[in-house]
Order: structure tokens, then C-alpha cells, then sequence
């Protein structure tokens, strides 16, 4: 996610927090030391309201965190790869490469979250017991999670897809019907039926005097709505491309330069005559690198003739390299989370294709205007 930063690691997964996480965790003790506390404790004093506030939001979304470790854990433990986890202004979010392979591990990763939540609240509640009556910023702490962390699980218990509830709801249909495309769309109804909703409640809240409020709760219900269309368009889209290997996209006669020829020449003899943005860099027969425009660039022009490719290129290990036999879907995930047009294709260290994210469109493109819809029979 743009704009976070990396605080650590928690259990072999990197923990990110984006910068918007900063907005809502200043809003939230705002609002704690405005309202919730004065409300409940009256007698304590400005400082122990802003002091208590900030601990019971960083302690907010500590729970948070433990909710989506909850989700990362039974992921990797059912063989699906987490790439890290980031909080960010509407609470956190797994990012997990890969959707389940089942109906039943998509129910497991799902439902444990709201699981973690209840069950932290529960706790918070035992341990304010003893606590009740005493007015201590620890009990008012404690009261607080106790209410947020289960109202959290409920909330996200709602059958809105992507939220918890929605994607519970998906494995259900997926189960009943074998189908995951068709589990999604039914799931991304209801999703958005929940927006909606939300949508309705902000309006509503906002002109009956709950400004802030009506803006929240329709902010919340605008981004289940484009996130439940996003997780749709994914999940139609890596049916669309299951059982495609890269072999089959790939564009397999790449342009190739050595690495010992001159800038001047790769421009005048190989980039302007071809139109070209990019070329592979060799020596002998195996990839050596990578070399763009923006690469050239950065080199000024009256040393193109004396520098040679391979000392402005980008070299081999930095570049990700795919393979011809690998599964698209696998490959699309590397690319959206690296961020990067163009992939080599490489097979004993040759370069044998190369695979872009226009040759991918073309390849759904040509696709539908075949109707071709069945991916075994196409391939």
C-alpha cells in the first residue's frame, strides 16, 4: 500500500502502517478525550483524559493487529503465502498472495478474525470485573476494548464481501455450488447491498445534524463498495486465467542486446528504429540484465559512445524472472506486487519470451471477443 512504512515483524510477517493510519489514530484519541471519557468519568482531569485516549486507541489497534495476525496465521498455515500486514485508516488488512484453493480454508481464514476480536473483548470484560467502580484510567482502558473489540467482530461478521462476514458468506455459496466465480458474484451482491446501505445511513445521519458521523459510517459504506468491485474483478479475472501457463502469452522473440556495445549504438541501431522502451541485456547466451529509457537517461549524452549497456543496465539479480511453465495467475500477483510492466521469461538462464501486462490484455481480450470463457479448452 502507498505511504507505509515497516515497524517490525511479528511471526515471520512484516508489519507495515500506512500514513493514514496517523489520521485516524490522532481522530479516535480526539474523539476518546472529547466525549467518550468526560461522558463516563467526569472527575478526571484534561490530562488523564488525553493520556488514557491515546493508550486505548494504540491498544485499539493492537487488537486490530492480533485480529489480521489471526487471519495471516491460519493462511500460511494452510500453504497460502502472506506478504505482510499494514494498518491503515479503516483498521488492517492481510494482504495474502493468493485467494484459498477451498471453500473450506477460505471459511477458516475468515472466521477467525471476528473470532480473535470477540474473544478479546471477552477478556478485557473478566479483567475490568475485578476493576468496576473504581473510576482508574485502567478500568475506563479496559471498558473500552471490551465494547470495541466485540462490536468489531460483529461488525465484521456482516455478510458484506470483503469484509470477514462476506467472504464466511462466499465459502457457504462456494460450498453449496462447487463454483467460485459464482460464490463471488453472489458474495459481491451482497456486499454491495451492504454498501449501500452504509451509503443510505451516512446520508441519513449527515442531514438529521451527525455531520461527522454521516460522513464516517458513508465513507465506510464508499470503500466496501469499491473494495468488494476490486476483489470481484480479481477473482473473475484469475478464474479467467487459471490453468494458463506464461508459455502461452509470452511474446516469445524478445529483443536482445549485448551487454559490451555502446549506448550510442543501442539507440541509434536497436531503441529508435524498433520503437523500443526496453531490451534485454545478454552475454553469450544467458540474461545479464535489463536496460530502459530511463536508464539511458540517466547517463548524459555526450558519453553514450564510450559507456557500454551493461554498465547502465539494470543487472540480472535484480530482476524478477519468470519461468515458461509457470501458472499466469501466479505471475499476475508477482506483478501487481512489485509493481513492473514486463517480465523475462528465461529457461537455463536464456532469455525465451517475454511477458508484459499489455500482452496479458491482449491475450483476455482476443478471449472474449472469441467468447472463449472455458480456460481447460482453451488451453
Amino acid at each position: 500500500m502507498p505511504g507505509s512504512w515497516r515497524i517490525g515483524q511479528i511471526a515471520g510477517i512484516d508489519i507495515y502502517i500506512n500514513v493514514s493510519w496517523i489520521i485516524i489514530l490522532v481522530f479516535l484519541t480526539w474523539s476518546l478525550a472529547a466525549s467518550w471519557f468526560p461522558a463516563i468519568y467526569p472527575h478526571w482531569s484534561l490530562a488523564t483524559y488525553w493520556i488514557t485516549s491515546l493508550i486505548a486507541a494504540l491498544l485499539l489497534f493492537v487488537s486490530v493487529l492480533l485480529h489480521e495476525l489471526a487471519h495471516s496465521v491460519v493462511a500460511r498455515a494452510r500453504g497460502l503465502p502472506v506478504r505482510n500486514i499494514t494498518l491503515f485508516i479503516f483498521g488492517g488488512v492481510s494482504n495474502i498472495e493468493q485467494e484459498p484453493t477451498s471453500a473450506g480454508i477460505e471459511f477458516q481464514m475468515a472466521v477467525v478474525g471476528p473470532v480473535v476480536s470477540i474473544l478479546i473483548g471477552i477478556i478485557c470484560y473478566l479483567l475490568l470485573l475485578p476493576l468496576r467502580g473504581s473510576n482508574s484510567p485502567v478500568a475506563g482502558i479496559l471498558g473500552y476494548l471490551a465494547i470495541t473489540n466485540v462490536l468489531l467482530g460483529i461488525f465484521n461478521l456482516i455478510p458484506g464481501f470483503p469484509l470477514d462476514g462476506g467472504r464466511v458468506f462466499r465459502s457457504i455459496i462456494w460450498h453449496i455450488t462447487g463454483n467460485l466465480r459464482t460464490a463471488t458474484r453472489v458474495a459481491t451482491i451482497s456486499g454491495e447491498i451492504v454498501a449501500y446501505l452504509f451509503i443510505l445511513a451516512g446520508i441519513w445521519l449527515f442531514f438529521t445534524g451527525d455531520f461527522i458521523g454521516g460522513i464516517w459510517i458513508g465513507f465506510i459504506g464508499w470503500f466496501l463498495m469499491s473494495s468488494a468491485r476490486t476483489a470481484n474483478s480479481q477473482v473473475m479475472l484469475q478464474s479467467l486465467l487459471r490453468g494458463v501457463k506464461v508459455s502461452q502469452v509470452m511474446n516469445p522473440a524478445p529483443v536482445t542486446v549485448p551487454a559490451n556495445i555502446s549506448l550510442q549504438k543501442l539507440v541509434y541501431e536497436y531503441f529508435l528504429p524498433q520503437g523500443l522502451r526496453f531490451a534485454f541485456v545478454t552475454q553469450g547466451e544467458q540474461l545479464a540484465g535489463l536496460i530502459t529509457l530511463a536508464d539511458i537517461r540517466h547517463v548524459p549524452q555526450e558519453q553514450w559512445a564510450q559507456t557500454p549497456v551493461g554498465f547502465a543496465m539494470i543487472p540480472r539479480d535484480r530482476l524478477h524472472v519468470v519461468y515458461p511453465q509457470q501458472n499466469l495467475n501466479d505471475v499476475l500477483s508477482l506483478m501487481a506486487n512489485q509493481d513492473v510492466n514486463q517480465l523475462p521469461v528465461v529457461q537455463d538462464e536464456r532469455v525465451v519470451g517475454v511477458l508484459s501486462r499489455d500482452a496479458i490484455m491482449r491475450f483476455l481480450e482476443i478471449r472474449r471477443n472469441l467468447g472463449i470463457n472455458d480456460t481447460s479448452k482453451a488451453a
